[in-house]
Parts: structure tokens; sequence; C-alpha cells
């Protein structure tokens, strides 16, 4: 199960992120990078551009805590 922050869906609309990457980006990313408090960045290119989540993942859930294109 994917859970967004509201932090997160703002996010998507401004920077035109579609639901479609951030999944995608979850199950299948490029690179994942462990962080403190149980946060993960998460990255996966599309194209030109590489998305970066910041997710926490629990158990059977991840929280998209933000994102955005680097």
């Amino acid at each position: 199960m994917i859970i967004f922050t509201a932090h997160a869906r703002k996010r998507m609309r401004e920077r035109k992120i579609s639901k479609s990457q951030v999944i995608a980006t979850v199950e299948n990313p490029e690179s994942a990078k462990p962080q403190d408090n149980n946060l993960k960045i998460l990255q996966k290119r599309f194209s030109t551009k590489v998305l970066e989540l910041v997710i926490e993942s629990g158990k059977n859930k991840v929280i998209v805590v933000t994102l955005y294109w680097l």
C-alpha cells in the first residue's frame, strides 16, 4: 500500500509528477539510500529527469513524504 501525505500530493501537482511515476519508483527504484528515522531516498530516471522520493516504509505500507525532480 502506498500512502501520499498532503505535502506529497501538493508537490506532485506543482511539479507535474504522475501517480504512475511515483508507483514505478517505489516498486522498482534504480537507487535506494537508507536515511535516519526509517526514511529512505529512492531514485528513478524518466527520460532526461531523475525522480527522487523521500519515503517512510513500514509493515505493508510506504508513505511518500515528499518528491522532486533532480
